[in-house]
This record gives structure tokens, C-alpha cells and sequence, in this order.
């Protein structure tokens, strides 16, 4: 997926009245399917938002990396539910000048590992 934003003469909480924005971000998430209760997979996302006042720009950028194994009840990517997902993910705040968030430990990336389920009916 690819999506590019922008805005003129908002709003923004980090850069305040009369901003003006750029954002672009894209997402790909290939798989493979085992057999029918297995896939695993990969999804890489990248993200660039540039904020504009009256006297300076914002920039913030990063990326993310998931490495995942799925067991399912079906063979479709999209519609095979329940799913119950193991992943491990990356993500790194390349610049930061907007909210200037960082994680817990202060440091601009974080190692998660999880587990998680979708379900609906």
C-alpha cells in the first residue's frame, strides 16, 4: 500500500496553529501460506511526515520491520479467521523532530515479541 496526505493551514498539536503537512507511508506484507492452518510472512513499513509552520519544518520518518507465523483456518490471506500470530518487530524512529517521542528507555527503536489474535464473525 502507498499513501500520501497532505494539509493545509491546520491544526497540530506538536507544531501548533497554521501548519501545513506532507505525509507519505507505505506498507508491503508478503507471505507465504504452508498449508492450510500455516503462513508466515513479513511486513516492512515506512513512514515520512513533514510539518511546516510560518518559521520552521518538522521532519519525522521511520520504519518497521514484522516477521510473522500464523495459524489459521483457512487458506486466504484476507478471510481465514480466527488467526492466532507470533511475530517478532523492529522499528526504528529515524527523525523525530515533531513529537520528539521516544520509548520507554529513551532510545529511538524497540525489539517486541508477541502474540495476538483476530477473530470475527
Amino acid at each position: 500500500a502507498l499513501v500520501y496526505s497532505n494539509g493545509n493551514d491546520i491544526f497540530s498539536y506538536d507544531t501548533g496553529a497554521h501548519t501545513d503537512f506532507e505525509s507519505y507511508r507505505s506498507v508491503i506484507r508478503p507471505a507465504y501460506i504452508w498449508d492450510k492452518f500455516n503462513q508466515t510472512g513479513v511486513e516492512l513499513g515506512w513512514f515520512r511526515q513533514d510539518n511546516k509552520t510560518q518559521e520552521q519544518t518538522y521532519s519525522e520518518s521511520g520504519y518497521k520491520t514484522t516477521l510473522y507465523h500464523a495459524l489459521k483456518v483457512n487458506t486466504s490471506i484476507l478471510t481465514s479467521r480466527p488467526e492466532i500470530r507470533f511475530y517478532t518487530t523492529y522499528i526504528r524512529a529515524n527523525q523525530n523532530e515533531i513529537s520528539n517521542y521516544t520509548f520507554n528507555d529513551n532510545k529511538k527503536d524497540q525489539l517486541s515479541i508477541g502474540a495476538q489474535a483476530e477473530v470475527w464473525w
